[in-house]
């Protein structure tokens, strides 16, 4: 039972945060004290599974876990960004997505902040709580491809969350499928080598891609 809470609960908190006080502040607050604070409780009630992490952090850092990371990100970002570019008109307007983003509250100087966030926090604590924690939690039950594909499915939920107020349906579901892949390839990458190292690095750039179209497009 506490296994399927942890897999529920960061879709939980993104419903809580967008769907409930459709606020960004809020979502972040209630989603990212969510992936630090279980897998940290657990960890401090289970000391096995902290030295279990610590010795994946210090088993995997070699030179090939970074350039897997650098290169599969890189071209993530290029993918992302042309993709989005692509899809202004057809599978969203850039007026209707600002709007929303106002009424979430993500504008203003205090963008910068969450920006901050997105790139340099949010790719470790979803690494750490997915490809980690989550993964580790099923390995013994389902394998290392059960695990993967379980962990991935989850994570793409709540991003799922965040697209339908954006993109309609269908659409909004068909925009999911390229963050279950992703997901996917950083769980391949976690099987591979062991740590979260190549994961994490293709997942921050990743996110710059994001943050890019933001950017250019949506931010005013």
């Amino acid at each position: 039972m506490k296994n399927v809470i942890y897999l529920f609960g960061p879709t939980i908190m993104i419903f809580l945060g967008i769907n409930t006080f459709e606020s960004i502040p809020i979502t972040f607050v209630l989603f990212y004290s969510w992936l630090f604070l279980i897998p940290l409780l657990s960890y401090y009630r289970n000391p096995t599974l902290k030295s279990s992490f610590y010795e994946s952090i210090k088993k995997e850092r070699t030179l090939a876990s970074f350039m897997t990371g650098l290169i599969s990100g890189l071209l993530c970002a290029i993918i992302i960004f042309s993709s989005m570019s692509l899809a202004i008109g057809s599978l969203f307007e850039i007026e209707e997505v600002s709007k929303i983003l106002v009424a979430w509250k993500f504008s203003g100087s205090v963008v910068w902040f969450y920006i901050f966030i997105l790139i340099f926090i949010n790719p470790f604590l979803e690494e750490w709580y997915w490809r980690e924690f989550m993964y580790t939690r099923y390995l013994d039950k389902l394998g290392t491809l059960g695990s993967v594909i379980v962990t991935s499915f989850f994570y793409a939920i709540y991003h799922l969350l965040v697209l339908i107020p954006l993109v309609d349906m269908p659409l909004s579901l068909i925009a999911t499928i390229p963050v279950l892949v992703a997901g996917l390839l950083w769980g391949s990458f976690r099987m591979v080598f062991a740590s979260i190292s190549a994961s994490t690095i293709s997942h921050m750039l990743a996110d710059i891609g994001i943050i890019l179209f933001y950017i250019v497009y949506l931010k005013t």
